[in-house]
């Protein structure tokens, strides 16, 4: 393929110019299947310019819009991985966009996100600008990533499935089981190496297990023999498959599950509060003959309907029930209704005003006195997300660790959802209960406090975090420089009582706590909390996020 395509470059400058969508200067160049864009768009969340990488095949001619895929890179990586790295293949992945006559996108989601908070943002960002710049198809837009890169494809897939035509997790290392019917909009292809280390396999099963028990349309495969990046051996298969679906922009019924107001959002409903927060929510939406439209609702207090005129007919009243709240009201163009108060008895008209996708902290949620960090070897923000946790899960004593921990700080003032979706980062997971003696839990608190797990590891850890195991109902004093089992030198846990002790899911699938030999023994209950509803419940319940530093975790002689 030349690598200046003069004619080619000539047709997309045309095209995009009568078609509104002309490039800035500089940002539209000449390039060949070597040669994928580098471009910026302006975040508004902090006023900087971040970068994406954008291959444009030669069926482009700025006339007909074409499907994008999304492509999102794993830990570590940035825009460019996917497309220079001699693990994925030197460019294999625009090979295959040039194949199929894809629009092909990498956003750098603000590093190792997990592509959640800031990070789905800059997807959505990315998303946005490519709409701007190019003509996309809207109902052949695509997900795919290897990694962290398929975990955030899933993730972004589960909770917009009104956005995305198919989503392709390549190596994905956990599925968010609890939002598993919405893959009921947005066809899923799950692909990891045989070889691969066996939480891979574990984070991906639970969900596809949830996922075929509502019948939807997913595959699960696993390529004999291959290891960590034998999923990303085969773009062309990928892409192929992409390819087969298309969105259904104007769907006449749908269901939608939901954890928090943050992705209350899907085709002609958005969620504005959730009666119990802490607990999943659910909206299915069904139109009939006669202009007519029906709601069932699960823990929903207010909810707004934005009426599709492809759907409903809106010269005329549109006829409706919220269980058994009825309506028969016009709903015209830019208007929309919001249902809620007692039985769904407050039914208003207002202007349609729902902010854009790319909107960013749009849903507070609690007031904190003061910032939470991961400071210290007692830190506030564990404290605080180890009482969630507690709270969640009725448990007698919470254990949290921060291995591998890539969140932020909560900040003073107004906290919003998104903040605690990004104070937790990476994992996101169901949370499980042990029942354990005190001298289990000491013995657990103790392998911990080795001077290998409280040395900070650069690559992952925030400065000052730390990696000891912090706690809620109860305390501990150590000192890493005695011998295992010594380490411990005080506790007011009770040797011989039975404690009932919640943790992160992780912790038993991939053993991101040292359990002193249990890993893999321990027998545990997975309850139907989420880490991350876990949070906003607790939050939302009390509408204040503080924790004291009271003594919980001590070091000796400090």
């Amino acid at each position: 393929m030349s690598s200046f395509r003069s004619f080619d470059v000539l047709a997309v400058l045309v095209g995009m110019l009568f078609a509104g969508n002309f490039a800035p200067a500089g940002r539209l160049h000449a390039q060949s299947a070597e040669q994928p864009l580098r471009l910026t768009y302006r975040s508004a969340v902090d006023q900087t310019d971040q970068p994406y990488r954008l291959y444009v095949p030669a069926a482009y001619d700025g006339t007909r819009p074409l499907g994008l895929v999304i492509a999102l890179h794993g830990t570590g990586g940035n825009e460019s991985s996917l497309f220079d790295e001699p693990r994925y293949q030197n460019g294999a992945i625009q090979q295959a966009a040039e194949k199929h006559g894809l629009l092909l996108a990498s956003p750098l989601g603000r590093g190792t996100t997990e592509y959640r908070g800031i990070g789905e943002n800059d997807v959505l960002c990315v998303l946005a600008d490519v709409q701007k710049r190019y003509k996309v198809d809207p109902d052949r837009v695509y997900l795919t990533g290897h990694s962290m890169g398929g975990t955030g494809a899933a993730y972004l897939a589960l909770h917009h499935p009104d956005l995305f035509a198919a989503v392709a997790p390549l190596a994905a290392a956990y599925s968010f089981p609890w939002l598993a019917r919405n893959a009921a909009s947005v066809p899923f292809l799950w692909i990891g190496g045989a070889a691969d280390q066996g939480f891979y396999h574990r984070g991906v099963a639970v969900g596809v297990e949830r996922m075929r028990k509502f019948g939807v349309n997913v595959l699960s495969e696993a390529i004999p023999g291959a290891d960590h990046y034998g999923p990303v051996q085969d773009f062309d298969r990928v892409f192929a498959w992409l390819l087969q679906h298309k969105r259904d922009p104007h769907p006449k019924s749908y269901f939608f599950e939901l954890d928090t107001p943050l992705h209350g959002r899907a085709w002609w409903t958005n969620v504005e509060k959730i009666a119990q927060p802490g607990r999943m929510a659910s909206i299915a939406a069904e139109a009939g003959g006669e202009n007519r439209v029906r709601f069932m609702i699960d823990n929903i207090a207010e909810f707004t309907f934005t009426p599709d005129p492809d759907v409903f007919d809106l010269s005329m009243a549109i006829s409706g029930a919220v269980g058994a709240a009825h309506f028969n009201l016009k709903v015209p163009q830019g208007k929309r209704l919001r249902l809620g108060g007692a039985g769904f008895g407050a039914i208003s008209l207002e202007p349609d005003a729902a902010p854009p996708l790319t909107a960013y902290r749009n849903h507070p949620v609690a007031e904190a006195p003061e910032p939470l960090d991961m400071q210290g070897s007692e830190k506030r923000l564990a404290n605080w997300i180890a009482d969630a946790m507690r709270s969640a899960t009725g448990a007698d004593v919470a254990l949290y660790g921060a291995v591998y921990y890539r969140g932020l700080p909560l900040p003073q003032g107004t906290v919003d959802v998104v903040d605690l979706v990004q104070c937790s980062r990476p994992f996101d997971q169901y949370l499980v209960t042990a029942r354990l003696t005190g001298s289990d839990i000491q013995s657990i608190l103790d392998a911990n406090a080795s001077p290998k797990y409280i040395a900070m590891r650069s690559d992952i850890d925030t400065p000052g975090s730390g990696r000891l195991v912090q706690l809620s109902g109860a305390r501990y004093t150590f000192d890493p420089e005695r011998p295992a089992g010594q380490r411990i030198l005080d506790t007011d846990l009770q040797p011989d009582r039975i404690y009932t002790v919640a943790l992160e899911g992780q912790v038993v699938e991939r053993e991101t706590l040292d359990l002193a030999g249990r890993f893999e023994k321990l027998d545990y209950q997975t309850t139907d909390v989420p880490f991350t509803l876990a949070l906003y419940g607790h939050a939302a319940k009390t509408g204040r996020i503080e924790a004291r530093l009271e003594g919980r975790v001590q070091r000796a002689g400090q």
